[in-house]
């Protein structure tokens, strides 16, 4: 499936918080990039953008997901919206575990911190201070970098998992 492979690698998904103040864009696999509205940046404190960016995560996580699947659907020839069932213990041996999986991501600087837990509960901290010590487009790089390490993260994770249950070297 060199087709598939090509269109999950150049993906692009965007997604904003429900009310607007911060959208963002994930682009080839693990390419984030955050924009503000105008002058919200200099307004939130660092609790409030920790839980808006942890609503953002899952909002562009899940785009992802249907965006996955609409490009597996069309090279496929058939619409397919989720996973198959398992066919077998192995199979739900493997998809729990994966749910289950805690992936991490962090800022250089170690400022910003994300994690997932099955990519679906997400969390982001934000060292005391972040917003005032960094201006919007640091913030946003920074808040980049942590993400990207998460999705490595995650991916490297679920390469793991399925040797430990598929691989040849059991």
């Amino acid at each position: 499936m060199g087709e598939f492979a090509d269109r999950i690698d150049t993906m692009l998904v965007r997604a904003s918080t429900p009310d607007g103040a911060i959208a963002g864009e994930l682009r080839d696999r693990d390419r984030l990039t955050l924009t503000f509205r105008q002058g919200w940046y200099d307004l939130c404190d660092d609790h409030d953008l920790e839980r808006r960016l942890a609503v953002l995560a899952n909002l562009l996580w899940v785009s992802r997901t249907r965006e996955y699947w609409r490009a597996f659907s069309d090279v496929t020839g058939q619409t397919v919206t989720g996973e198959d069932r398992p066919i077998s213990a192995r199979d739900v041996d493997w998809r729990a575990e994966r749910d289950e999986l805690v992936a991490r991501g962090y800022s250089a600087d170690g400022r910003i911190s994300v994690k997932a837990v099955g990519m679906r509960q997400w969390e982001v901290h934000i060292a005391p201070g972040t917003v005032r010590g960094l201006s919007e487009h640091e913030f946003a790089a920074a808040a980049a970098q942590a993400a990207g390490e998460l999705i490595n993260h995650q991916f490297a994770q679920i390469a793991a998992l399925s040797n430990k249950y598929y691989g040849y070297d059991r």
